[in-house]
């Protein structure tokens, strides 16, 4: 995606295009590559292009961009922070417990008989799983 214009990305999802939101578009969606990122990952991405930005704003921002749609949040990883997934059809994960590197597990390659009832009457919305490796 060599004509990423991180601004129109960002209006498309409701959100204003602020010069920290689009330097962190431009790192997450510019080359169209998926990843699986943290908010201190990017935090140092976005200083070495120039871009200074507090890592509270990452922070903002990942979920502002989680909230519309455009990224994933992976829970379960055994962080004490959650990762932030690019690539937003449903699917699972591969961790690697001993570098924490999330791996995308195939479309297709897991299968699960049946949920379990949500508990008090609820509804379940979705469901991860993190698949643990070494």
């Amino acid at each position: 995606m060599l004509d990423f214009n991180a601004a129109s990305f960002l209006e498309e999802l409701g959100l204003r295009a602020t010069r920290p939101r689009q330097a962190i578009a431009r790192i997450l969606f510019a080359d169209g590559q998926n990843r699986h990122v943290t908010a201190e990952w990017l935090a140092e991405e976005v200083s070495q292009q120039g871009e200074p930005v507090a890592l509270a704003t990452i922070y903002n921002t990942l979920h502002s961009l989680a909230d519309a749609g455009a990224l994933r949040m992976v829970r379960g990883t055994g962080q004490d922070n959650i990762v932030f997934d690019t690539y937003t059809r449903p699917h699972h994960h591969f961790l690697d417990e001993r570098t924490g590197e999330l791996t995308d597990i195939p479309d297709g390659q897991l299968t699960l008989g049946s949920l379990p009832v949500a508990p008090d009457g609820r509804t379940i919305a979705g469901y991860d799983i993190v698949i643990r490796i070494r």
